[in-house]
């Protein structure tokens, strides 16, 4: 008989929280109104979402792992987010048609989604499966023969090229032969979100949390949330204040910190059970994956429309839209059960 697996209702909680986090990443419902709040959002707040996700997917599968005790449910836990991938970009595939219609067809253009296929993602937002697959499957092989403590230490020089060729672009592309072999990056790739150099630290992360013993006073973890929080922010303002081009805002030092107690804090906070929880954790993944449906067909359809010039409309829009499709989805899925593998 299986041991039981403890529920994590805080972290059901937040996963919620930052799929709607990335629903405002990508909507900017403030742009309309106030630039600085604006600011505030996308370059702090919402950018926390992302990494929050792949460090609870790598808490959530070593606590798994380390309480059944059975090697087998890694490679199956790695399997069934590939069939995911798979089915996702399926779904996307009409868009790239469009896109390839609107652009112009080209042997090119095939061949740079089969690069994307495997290196960055299929379509936009979807990336984070390829990029949770890699990091998973290299700390899952890792975990075999290194403690956590190394593999966090082997991610950890991963991560800081990708912030160096990101958030710190516009210092570092400067330096001659950085530079070059940045620049060489980018001739190929479009972004640092391929699972070694985003994702990997942040599963790694996780499946060292899910082996502390809980020790720290809750004390602790907010204040350091507080800390790192304040120094994410400026590191968040450094590109304006310095006035030096990014290469992309999600990708800072601070967030490793901030996610980290972040994570303490959370796993702190006993949330008694609650079918609310439940639904979270069953939408929340549908809401991240799903939502760029909405935002393609926006774009296609309403691109001069009040829906999307008005930001906050715009945002509402999306979210009811990707909300109301995930909840459909999530019922339909208890009838259909091939509907499960999507989420």
């Amino acid at each position: 008989m299986n041991a039981k697996i403890k529920q994590y209702n805080s972290l059901d909680l937040m996963k919620f929280i930052s799929a709607i986090l990335i629903i405002v990443l990508h909507t900017s419902p403030f742009q309309s109104y106030n630039a600085l709040i604006s600011f505030g959002l996308r370059n702090v707040v919402t950018i926390i979402a992302v990494p929050f996700f792949f460090c609870t997917s790598g808490f959530l599968l070593f606590k798994k792992l380390s309480v059944l005790s059975q090697d087998e449910k890694g490679k199956h836990y790695i399997k069934r987010l590939c069939i995911m991938y798979g089915l996702w970009s399926l779904v996307y595939f009409p868009f790239v048609i469009y896109n390839w219609t609107k652009d112009g067809f080209s042997v090119m253009s095939v061949l740079q989604y089969i690069k994307r296929f495997f290196f960055e993602g299929s379509y936009s937002t979807i990336w984070f499966l390829p990029a949770l697959i890699v990091s998973a499957t290299v700390c899952y092989f890792l975990h075999k023969k290194l403690s956590f403590g190394k593999i966090v230490l082997t991610a950890l020089p991963f991560y800081a090229i990708a912030c160096l060729m990101t958030n710190y672009y516009g210092i570092t592309a400067k330096i001659p032969v950085l530079g070059a072999m940045m620049n060489a990056y980018y001739s190929f790739f479009d972004s640092v979100k391929n699972g070694i150099l985003f994702g990997f630290v942040f599963v790694a992360l996780g499946g060292a949390m899910s082996e502390f013993k809980e020790t720290k006073s809750l004390a602790y973890r907010v204040f350091g949330c507080i800390i790192s929080g304040v120094l994410l922010t400026a590191e968040s303002v450094l590109p304006v204040v310095l006035k030096y081009k990014q290469f992309g805002c999600d990708t800072k030092l601070f967030l490793l910190p901030f996610t980290f107690f972040l994570m303490a804090f959370l796993l702190r906070i006993d949330l008694k059970d609650s079918k609310v929880y439940i639904y979270m954790r069953k939408i929340s993944l549908m809401l991240f994956l799903s939502q760029r449906i909405f935002i393609s067909l926006s774009e296609i359809f309403l691109a001069d429309t009040i829906f999307v010039k008005n930001s906050m409309l715009y945002f509402v829009m999306i979210l009811g839209s990707t909300w109301l499709f995930s909840d459909l989805f999530i019922r339909a899925a208890k009838k259909f059960k091939f509907l499960k593998h999507f989420c």
